[in-house]
């Protein structure tokens, strides 16, 4: 995330962009953060830091907790995150086969793109359980520990999968993937089946089953999935959820004008 240096930071357009970036850094985070944290991050003073913050909470953009003194992103922010969203083609494309993919399986439905930092989740349909089971909106997960990652790997930039299959992989569980030969085998078995999952991967108790959308040009664009807890969505998925994840990525694809190659 860009940074804007502490002589720069002032009142009018540059005010505002390092208000945009404190909003930025919050909702990446998965906690609350203070106030020196926020000052360390900026490399700012808790002061000025202080006065950006007590403006977005007067213009209710976040909230600050009176136990903890610490800030956080609130609902009016994630609204917003929702409606800008909206505007974009994938997610406007996405809707009608992501609703009716919870409706007919009662999963969570989730609709990601691929990013530097890895895959980005754009979108989501809450499933029809008591028990919510979901991912954030505008947060970022990995690349090897997820089925959306896996699935970009497989139809994506291949520079992208090359540094990623080069770098240091991270576990978030002691199930994820992180030798790089395995990674590169399981990405080959995306690449075959069309679709992938990660059971126990990302979150022990978890799982996802993703498959890939390509744009009009057949460029890889979006990844979308089903995400629920490992006991409705098993190891290997059924044949039913297989063929409904798959057939949702082709929708959404023909929606964006894809039209595969004929044979011959």
């Amino acid at each position: 995330m860009p940074r804007i240096s502490g002589s720069r930071r002032g009142d009018g357009v540059q005010a505002v962009v390092f208000a945009l970036e404190i909003l930025e850094y919050l909702a990446q985070q998965q906690a609350s953060v203070g106030v020196t944290e926020l000052a360390r991050a900026f490399d700012t003073t808790k002061s000025r830091m202080h006065r950006h913050l007590q403006t977005l909470v007067g213009a209710g953009y976040i909230i600050r907790e009176d136990d903890t003194e610490r800030y956080r992103v609130s609902t009016r922010l994630m609204a917003l995150g929702r409606a800008v969203s909206e505007n974009f083609e994938l997610t406007a494309a996405a809707r009608p086969a992501m609703r009716e993919m919870r409706d007919q399986l009662g999963h969570p439905v989730v609709l990601s793109q691929p990013t530097p930092a890895g895959v980005e989740i754009l979108a989501m349909q809450t499933g029809k359980s008591t028990l919510e089971i979901g991912v954030k909106v505008g947060s970022t997960i990995s690349y090897n520990a997820t089925a959306q990652g896996k699935v970009a790997l497989a139809f994506g930039d291949p520079a992208t999968r090359l540094k990623v299959l080069n770098s240091k992989l991270q576990a978030d569980t002691p199930q994820s993937i992180v030798d790089p030969m395995k990674l590169s085998e399981e990405i080959e078995k995306v690449r075959e089946h069309g679709w992938a999952t990660s059971p126990n991967e990302a979150l022990i108790g978890l799982n996802a089953l993703a498959a890939p959308i390509f744009d009009a040009g057949g460029a890889f664009v979006g990844v979308v999935a089903i995400v629920d807890s490992i006991q409705f969505l098993g190891d290997p998925p059924t044949p039913e959820q297989i063929a409904m994840v798959t057939d949702a990525g082709k929708r959404i694809s023909r929606h964006l004008g894809y039209r595969p190659k004929q044979a011959g």
